[in-house]
């Protein structure tokens, strides 16, 4: 059995929320990448794209995923494109039982339309068809990353997700 569990998906997927109450339900520690970001910029994530772009942010990103995954019992909730850079893929591998948070593109929508906090999209005429572009870009890579994957959707109980999530780490 690997020392972490790392989850990956897109944004809107429920890596954070579940990874909350997975870490707790296995007395692990948490830690979501992007809120270590923005702690150790004293910037929201927003403004670290806009002031500075998306290759510095992936830059941060994986500095703090190399950091966060060499510790041990710890759940590590990812930022949606950590799965686009190699070195990401594998530190997380290396160290960590990862888990895919499969969303489809409809839940992903009503969860992010309205948000104010995801650079990706602000700019985004039609969010829809943003989300759906950048998500078939993602997939493959998703899935090839992952030991294990879980359907997510509006109507997904998320004790239940954590419950197979849990069960398929123990059993590893």
């Amino acid at each position: 059995m690997k020392a972490n569990i790392a989850l990956v998906g897109f944004m809107g997927s429920g890596k954070t929320t579940i990874g909350r109450i997975l870490a707790k339900s296995l007395d692990m520690k948490f830690i979501d990448i992007d809120r270590c970001i923005s702690i150790r910029e004293k910037k929201t994530i927003p403004e670290i794209f806009e002031e500075y772009g998306e290759k510095h942010f992936r830059d941060l990103e994986r500095k703090i995923i190399e950091e966060e995954s060499s510790d041990n019992n710890i759940v590590i909730s990812t930022g949606g494109g950590a799965i686009v850079d190699n070195v990401n893929i594998k530190n997380l591998k290396t160290t960590s039982f990862v888990v895919f948070l499969d969303c489809d593109v409809n839940t992903i929508y009503e969860r992010v339309k309205r948000s104010k906090t995801r650079p990706l999209l602000n700019n985004s005429d039609d969010i829809l068809k943003t989300i759906e572009e950048l998500y078939e870009k993602r997939k493959t890579l998703y899935k090839i990353s992952s030991d294990f994957s879980i359907k997510i959707d509006l109507n997904t109980n998320i004790y239940d997700s954590v419950e197979k999530i849990k069960n398929a780490y123990i059993l590893s």
